[in-house]
């Protein structure tokens, strides 16, 4: 009976949380044919574990080399074994499936045991497990494939390791390894890691003991590693997904720029979370309150046990999480598809919450205690009641986006993989389609594939001049794409294969697929290379140097800087460059191009023969406006300097919807050196898309 009573709480807990994954299970395969996952990402890490099985670790592809697109390093490492045991294709699905329901599982179960200790009851631990598992997001993002449950249990496992720790000496064994498998689990989750180690190892250092000192240092070995690999493999210190959405590496980036994000999306985050309606917790506001009144009861309870660490790190580290994806990255606007970036916080929002329940010291009296805790039950209960409506919302939204990934990504996957197979495939949804085609890949997005990234971030210019300066044996022989994505269609020839969508469930939550068809496009390189040369007449002169603006590798061989204005949040990525089609005397001209907004112009490096006269060509004009960029409407006069020495000035007249190329002529032996900066300023806004420097033949 005692024993019964022992393990009771824990059997009902993990039959809730095997009940809402059999919910979200059951209600996917009622709408589908087969299993799915609602988030392409989760296939990149199904790939990731095919390419660890297959002993290839930490490559996309076969003979891919080293890929930094893994945002959690452990958790395809944690699937590969079953890979390797015959879990292929779609049966690894499953293993994903249910290796999310364990580890949701064991997040309810170790939210039950901290708050028991820390409230010294278990119906207290009962209601905190409740609360966290019935949060219909985060069972979303626990259960979609992603390592969301895996680092959230890691989470609470440290705080349960920590309770126990003692305060003097190194690390237990168990904790070492936690800590160091959490701090791979996810990035923001290393920020925890390094603060819990920090704390430690300046406790030791200030007692003099060196050699516990130095083995609290031994769990960051594991992290030091994998971002030192990232950095000499990749080129970068963050895995690629960092790259790709953080502020920092976004064009227009300024610090004044963070502040206004960081702030404007903190504020967003709040009130999404505890003031809005459609918040993911049940009654935001109740629980905001209870979040406080719970902190202050878990650091008392801390300080009581002389365990002010882990009572620091449990109120602490969900809005460290938190702020820790808003601080770093341009994630916004919470709706259910950006709440999976922070849900690995939820349930420890809610088990300080929960903690601000426990009968308080004063109800001494066996009669008044039992009766709290009775009442604290029944809100469990009630809780769990009111909850089931928005997480059925949730669970047709896991359908409906395992039926979209399943139409979409998941199809081309097959398609490729059975008809195709030695396609060369771009695309923007790097998951499936690599894990089912198995075959090379290039990620037009720079998630999984090494240095693409900055070229996404800017924009659909940066995109065309890129894949234009492909070398033929490096061309991909396929797109599959949202064709209005591009931002050009002149790469895109016949349409092997459409993916339209079937009509949407009946959920109150928004669809979360990126269009409506998905399609496989046969590459087409005929108009490559149109716009490489000027288009007036320069008989008798040879082009000695060439910037082709828009093009990220010429920019950088040639330092180049333009003003293009400061970034705002929300900017998208066709904000900062564009394609421009003119049909000539030629034929069909495209060239990509950027906007310089701000009077300080451009600055940039040219080489010259320094005797020979020298002719600058700027290439400019186009259209009058752009998608995402502003209307030119008015002429201005463009600058050309040298230092502080101007070399001429011309003038720009508004774009008229063609090309224009103007000239600066400069003088033989104006320049001393070969290798000359030069800058531009502008009264005004203009279109720049090459600058040429001619010199005679």
């Amino acid at each position: 009976m005692a024993l019964t009573k022992k393990y009771l709480p824990y059997a009902l807990i993990a039959a809730l949380a095997i009940t809402i994954a059999w919910g979200f299970a059951a209600t996917t395969l009622r709408v589908n044919p087969s299993m799915g996952l609602p988030l392409d990402d989760s296939y990149i890490y199904l790939t990731y574990a095919k390419q660890f099985g297959r002993g290839q670790p930490f490559t996309y592809y076969p003979g891919g080399g080293y890929s930094a697109g893994s945002t959690s390093v452990l958790w395809p490492m944690l699937l590969a074994p079953f890979w390797t045991l015959g879990a292929r294709g779609h049966a690894l699905v499953w293993v994903s499936f249910g290796m999310c329901s364990a580890f949701l599982t064991a997040v309810g179960l170790g939210c039950f045991q901290f708050a028991s200790k820390v409230s010294g009851n278990r119906v207290t631990g009962a209601l905190a497990a409740v609360m966290a598992l019935v949060i219909g997001p985060f069972a979303w993002s626990a259960l979609a494939g992603m390592e969301v449950a895996f680092a959230a249990a890691l989470l609470v496992a440290t705080l349960l390791l920590l309770a126990k720790e003692p305060t003097s000496g190194p690390p237990s064994w168990k904790l070492a390894i936690v800590l160091a498998a959490t701090s791979l689990s996810r990035p923001e989750a290393t920020l925890i890691v390094v603060a819990i180690v920090g704390w430690n190892v300046l406790v030791r250092l200030r007692a003099r003991a060196w050699s516990d000192a130095a083995r609290w240092l031994v769990p960051l070995a594991a992290p030091l590693v994998w971002v030192l690999a990232n950095r000499i493999f990749a080129g970068n210190f963050f895995p690629n997904t960092g790259v790709v959405k953080s502020h920092f590496y976004l064009p227009g980036f300024t610090w004044a720029y963070w502040r206004e994000a960081v702030l404007a999306q903190t504020g967003a985050l709040a009130k999404a979370l505890f003031w809005a309606p459609e918040s993911p917790f049940l009654y935001p506001r109740v629980i905001a309150v209870l979040f406080v009144i719970g902190a202050v009861r878990v650091i008392r309870w801390a300080r009581r046990e002389q365990r002010t660490l882990v009572g620091v790190v449990a109120v602490v580290a969900p809005i460290a999480l938190m702020l820790a994806v808003v601080g770093t990255s341009g994630v916004g606007g919470w709706s259910v598809q950006n709440l999976r970036y922070i849900a690995t916080a939820m349930p420890l929002v809610v088990l300080v919450a929960a903690c601000a329940l426990a009968p308080p010291k004063m109800l001494e009296r066996s009669l008044q205690r039992t009766t709290w805790l009775a009442a604290t039950g029944v809100l469990g209960l009630v809780f769990a009641y009111s909850a089931w409506s928005g997480m059925k919302d949730n669970m047709l939204l896991f359908a409906q986006g395992a039926m979209d990934t399943n139409a979409q990504v998941v199809t081309i996957g097959h398609y490729l993989h059975d008809k195709l197979p030695t396609a060369r495939v771009m695309f923007h949804d790097a998951g499936a389609i690599a894990y089912y085609g198995d075959g090379e890949v290039y990620d037009m997005l720079g998630l999984v594939t090494n240095d693409q990234a900055a070229i996404a971030n800017n924009g659909p210019g940066a995109r065309f001049e890129f894949l234009e300066s492909l070398s033929p044996a490096e061309r991909p022989t396929h797109f599959a794409y949202y064709p209005g994505w591009m931002g050009s269609a002149e790469y895109f020839g016949e349409v092997v294969l459409h993916t339209p969508l079937r009509p949407g469930l009946p959920t109150k939550l928004h669809r979360i697929v990126g269009d409506a068809d998905m399609e496989l496009i046969v590459a087409n390189w005929d108009h490559v290379g149109t716009a490489e040369r000027p288009l007036n007449d320069h008989t008798g002169w040879k082009v000695v140097d060439r910037l082709d603006i828009a093009d990220l590798a010429s920019e950088h061989g040639h330092h180049w800087v333009g003003g293009m204005g400061q970034r705002h949040f929300g900017d998208t990525t066709a904000h900062w460059s564009m394609v421009e089609r003119e049909i000539g005397p030629a034929g069909l001209l495209l060239d990509g191009g950027r906007t310089i907004r701000d009077t300080t112009g451009e600055r940039f490096t040219i080489t010259i023969d320094p005797v020979k006269p020298t002719r600058v060509v700027i290439r400019t004009g186009g259209q009058v406006s752009y998608s995402h960029h502003e209307a030119i409407t008015a002429p201005i006069t463009l600058k050309l300097f040298a230092g502080t020495k101007e070399l001429g000035h011309l003038k720009i007249s508004a774009p008229g919807g063609v090309f224009s190329e103007l000239a600066f002529n400069l003088p033989p032996r104006l320049f001393h050196e070969q290798k000359i900066e030069v800058r531009t300023e502008t009264t005004g806004p203009y279109r720049v898309f090459h600058w040429f420097v001619l010199q005679p033949e």
